[in-house]
């Protein structure tokens, strides 16, 4: 096998835990194994404050999920500071408006621009109306084609099982885009199923993000649990080293 993969976790997996204590979160977090997190929002803290956070967890910064009304305009600025304090240079769009496709497509590309001059990365990130068909390709597809190479594709691997794809061609496929992946479970009846308890073949799957890709980090997502957040969030690791990763 290819070298091991760290494995993150996505802080909205654990949004109504960390929020009483960022610090005492992200060190727990790092108490279960985790060694990256990545962010959707900043709980009103700037970048040197939770660079320090991270650095006493021992945890780093796999990339930000972060709004394009976040990407521009004067909110650019402040939005990359705090990224580059805390040592992500990966920005995540974590959902836009595919009804006017065309014009979200354009600010991404523009967004992209201003992103690279200040040195960082821009991607996207899927849940399931992405792939919906238009004119024989999905939305993601067009997306993927309408940003340049170096726009990432963030593939959420439940969200794409959910939406009936086929998930090692999409990944095969955008492959040369792909630093970062949710690992979320899919499991037919019920969203809360844990990572390793659900239908998707993890194995297999890694086994080609680790052999044919060049994935940075594995991100945990559990959007919604049968435990609390923060059992939810040591089920999926535990599993996931049950896998031998």
């Amino acid at each position: 096998m290819a070298e091991k993969i760290p494995v993150g976790i996505q802080l909205y997996s654990i949004r109504t835990h960390i929020e009483n204590d960022v610090p005492g979160t992200l060190k727990a977090l790092a108490a279960m194994g985790y060694e990256a997190v990545e962010f959707a929002g900043y709980y009103g803290l700037d970048g040197t404050t939770l660079a320090g956070m991270l650095t006493d967890a021992g945890l780093k910064c796999a990339g930000s999920h972060t709004g394009m009304d976040q990407l521009e305009g004067d909110a650019l600025a402040e939005t990359v500071t705090i990224n580059r304090a805390v040592g992500n240079d990966r920005l995540i769009i974590p959902g836009a408006d595919l009804d006017a496709l065309d014009t979200t497509i354009t600010r991404m590309n523009a967004i992209h621009e201003q992103v690279k001059a200040a040195g960082m990365k821009l991607g996207y990130h899927n849940h399931t109306k992405e792939f919906e068909m238009i004119d024989g390709k999905t939305k993601f597809d067009l997306i993927m084609e309408g940003t340049a190479d170096d726009f990432l594709a963030q593939v959420d691997i439940g969200w794409a099982f959910a939406a009936g794809q086929d998930v090692p061609a999409l990944l095969r496929q955008y492959g040369n885009r792909i630093e970062t992946v949710h690992v979320k479970e899919f499991k037919p009846d019920t969203p809360q199923a844990v990572v390793g308890e659900g239908t998707v073949d993890w194995p297999s799957v890694m086994s080609i993000m680790e052999n044919e890709l060049s994935v940075h980090c594995y991100v945990v997502e559990q959007e919604q649990y049968e435990v609390g957040p923060m059992e939810s969030a040591q089920a999926c690791i535990d599993n996931i080293r049950k896998m031998g990763r």
